[in-house]
């Protein structure tokens, strides 16, 4: 038998080329990879035939059965879940972004294993590129900074109420030429440990910081997911230097619960009736209570007070069980038409965190917030599938309003290069 990986080491969007040859004609493999993380390993499978050439194809052929169907050659990576060695609930801690590491098997129809391929890369930050914590004032961080001198189309990232800091999607838009600032806002090394204690002017001071540098732009994009995906709306409305939003399943309003201030004033909240919360299998369900939280025209976010040139950009989750992001698209998109602001909507089989290529789903994530397990839907097959779209797509509408950044350098012939030049001393 005799395996093709190429590239063996690659970035996370990048498609890998697998083939196994002289196999036995007309007979069934399993491919079982693996990823080798931290909090535990996490697997795809496909059941694939030789048919009469002996040859398996992943960019060729579907697989009989396993944990997706249909033509993905790259499915092996997308659809990653966990196995029972990951603690239900757990998150996927990707900061700092270390590469994930991925180990190919592949089984005979009996059973047996016929090949073992270790040491499979995928790279979340893109080895020319620069991560700098920062601790500047009360502002914290990770700066994420691709070679050269700039100035790069640039952006901030946050996340949402789990708090900590998550560098994943701030490394990966890095590797494609921009520059990013992955920015913490609660229960980050010495900041807020309570939501009440959120302030938009953290915010705003972040902002300031950020286009100050030399290598960035002055007016720049902000992308948010879930809690963060409702304060990306927040903060275009209050700060002018923001032009392109990615919204990603965020929420409708504030409320009691998720909630800011400016100084002593706290921003106007909508009521959540929090019977409406449901529960699948001992999993809370908090899409329904969003869909009918009760709100003024007092609390709405001002939109028209966004930059007239600013771009916004849904991911809306088809499956989500926290955010009813069909209904919250549907709210934002008709009222940012009526302003005359640029809007694209981006439908996706998914559950509520819609990451990078390559982040395994997580249909179900403990809460800290309301300590509880919290569920977050989605179908692996589907949602590791479109998590590959939606984020080509999310980088094209990057581009297209922040500019194009420069061309990436090819670190495998950098890395070529200096094991040459090793091997010669």
């Amino acid at each position: 038998m005799r395996l093709i990986i190429e590239p063996k080491d690659s970035l996370l969007h990048e498609d890998v080329k697998i083939v196994a040859e002289d196999l036995e004609p007309n007979a069934n493999y399993l491919f079982v990879m693996k990823m080798l993380h931290h909090v535990g390993t996490f697997y795809a499978k496909g059941v694939y035939n030789s048919g009469a050439t002996g040859v398996i194809d992943l960019h060729v052929n579907q697989p009989i059965r396993g944990s997706y169907s249909g033509s993905n050659p790259q499915a092996l990576f997308q659809v990653q879940q966990r196995t029972d060695n990951v603690r239900p609930g757990q998150y996927c801690t990707t900061s700092p972004p270390e590469p994930y590491i991925y180990e190919l098997e592949i089984r005979d129809a009996v059973g047996e294993v016929v090949w073992t391929e270790k040491d499979i890369i995928k790279r979340w930050k893109h080895p020319a590129v620069t991560r700098t914590e920062i601790e500047v004032d009360e502002i914290r961080g990770t700066l994420f900074k691709p070679p050269g001198d700039g100035p790069f189309p640039s952006i901030i990232d946050i996340s949402g109420t789990g708090g900590g800091l998550n560098e994943h999607k701030g490394a990966a838009l890095a590797s494609r030429g921009f520059c990013v600032f992955s920015l913490a806002f609660f229960q980050y090394k010495d900041l807020i440990k309570e939501m009440k204690h959120l302030d938009i002017n953290y915010f705003k001071k972040a902002i300031k910081w950020f286009v100050s540098l030399p290598f960035t732009s002055d007016r720049i994009g902000y992308q948010g997911v879930s809690f963060g995906g409702l304060l990306v709306h927040i903060l275009a409305a209050n700060c002018p230097e923001i032009i392109a939003v990615s919204s990603i399943n965020g929420s409708i309003v504030l409320d009691s619960v998720l909630s800011l201030k400016d100084g002593d004033k706290k921003f106007p909240c909508g009521i959540t009736d929090y019977k409406k919360v449901y529960y699948l299998n001992g999993h809370m369900c908090y899409d329904k209570a969003v869909k009918e939280i009760k709100f003024t025209s007092e609390a709405e976010i001002a939109l028209e007070n966004t930059a007239k040139d600013c771009a916004f950009r849904y991911t809306c989750a088809l499956d989500d069980l926290s955010t009813p992001t069909v209904f919250v698209t549907n709210y934002y998109r008709e009222r940012l038409k009526k302003l005359g602001r640029y809007v694209e909507v981006d439908m996706a089989s998914g559950g509520h965190l819609m990451d990078p290529p390559c982040f395994p789903i997580h249909c179900t994530v403990y809460s800290k917030l309301i300590d509880s397990m919290q569920a977050y839907g989605g179908e692996p097959s589907l949602h590791g599938y479109s998590q590959y779209l939606v984020w080509e797509r999310t980088i094209k509408f990057f581009k297209k309003f922040l500019g194009e950044p420069p061309e990436m350098p090819d670190y495998r012939q950098d890395m070529k290069a200096n094991s040459s030049t090793s091997s010669k001393i």
